[in-house]
Parts: structure tokens; C-alpha cells; sequence
């Protein structure tokens, strides 16, 4: 699992006996990830089950100080709704692919906590894919970086175009 979260960048990782082979990430004070390697979409499902049990452990855990203070008791709807639960699906060849449909229908329902699939064939496309789908900030950040290193002026059309590919990936996600 910590090679997992090295190749894709996240820190802050915390893992949890309750929880099964997945990690828990806390990304910028404000997300909370949970992410597993899955073989069938019932994982992510039974991993969604134990979450309210949880929710003290999890707190303690990965919520900071300054979070805590401001506000005190967190009650469960507000502690599951910046919840991801992210299920990593390795396959090699594509008969192997979960039904788009069952897919599509499992992350709609928001019980509990968002819910997002991954599938992939190898590494570089699990890094893009996550990248794209849960953190789509890394690829702005990067262009922009580029501007700045190199000297350029901003190209707003290329921002513009990179800002609606977020949006629409959000909107998609929802």
C-alpha cells in the first residue's frame, strides 16, 4: 500500500485494521480518501459498510488540530460528505472491465461517502486517471508551473480549455 501512495503522490497516509488492505489519505485538511485495490465492485461497497463505525478512529486520526477547535462536534453527515472511497481496479485485458452500467449506477449512489472506479491497464495510466478524476488541480498547477519556470506568458485559451476539462469531470463525478 505505501508503494501504491508514493506512485500516486499522496501523503498523510494512515491505515486502519477495520478497513481491509485500503489506506486512508487526508488530502489538503479537506478530502478524505480511501483508497483499495479491488477485484469486484462488492469491495468498495462492503469498505462504504464500515465507515460510520469509524468515524471516531478516523477523526482522531486524520482531522487537524486547527479543524477540531473550530468546529467541535462534527456530526456523521458533514464527516461522510467530503469522503471519497476510490476502488483501484487492475485489469489486463479488457473483457475484464466492470459493466459500465453497474459502474455508472454504483457511484451515483452517494450513500455514505462518493464513490469513485478506476480501472487500468498499468501504472501510467492509473497515475493519469486518478489525477484526472480525483485530483484535477495537479494538472493546472503543472501548466501553470511551466508558464512561470520557462518564462511564458499565460496562454488563457489553454487555461480556459484545462478549467472546463475540470469542470466536466466534476460534473461527471456528481
Amino acid at each position: 500500500m505505501e508503494q501504491l501512495a508514493k506512485l500516486l503522490e499522496l501523503n498523510d497516509i494512515h491505515m486502519f485494521e477495520e478497513l481491509n488492505d485500503a489506506f486512508v489519505c487526508n488530502l489538503n485538511q479537506d478530502k478524505v480518501l480511501i483508497i483499495k485495490k479491488i477485484t469486484t465492485l462488492q469491495e468498495v461497497q462492503d469498505l462504504v459498510y464500515t465507515l460510520p463505525r469509524l468515524k471516531e478512529k478516523l477523526r482522531e486520526k486524520i482531522i487537524n488540530i486547527q479543524n477540531t477547535e473550530e468546529v467541535e462536534d462534527l456530526n456523521l453527515s458533514k464527516f461522510l460528505w467530503d469522503m471519497y472511497v476510490i476502488g483501484l481496479h487492475h485489469i489486463e485485458q479488457e473483457e475484464e472491465r466492470f459493466n459500465e452500467i453497474d459502474v455508472a449506477k454504483f457511484q451515483r449512489n452517494r450513500f455514505v461517502a462518493r464513490k469513485i472506479i478506476i480501472e487500468y491497464i498499468n501504472d501510467e495510466e492509473l497515475m493519469n486517471q486518478f489525477n484526472q478524476i480525483v485530483l484535477p488541480e495537479r494538472t493546472l498547477n503543472k501548466i501553470l508551473e511551466t508558464y512561470v519556470t520557462q518564462g511564458f506568458d499565460y496562454q488563457p485559451e489553454e487555461i480556459e480549455g484545462l478549467l472546463l476539462q475540470i469542470d466536466e469531470i466534476i460534473k461527471v463525478g456528481e
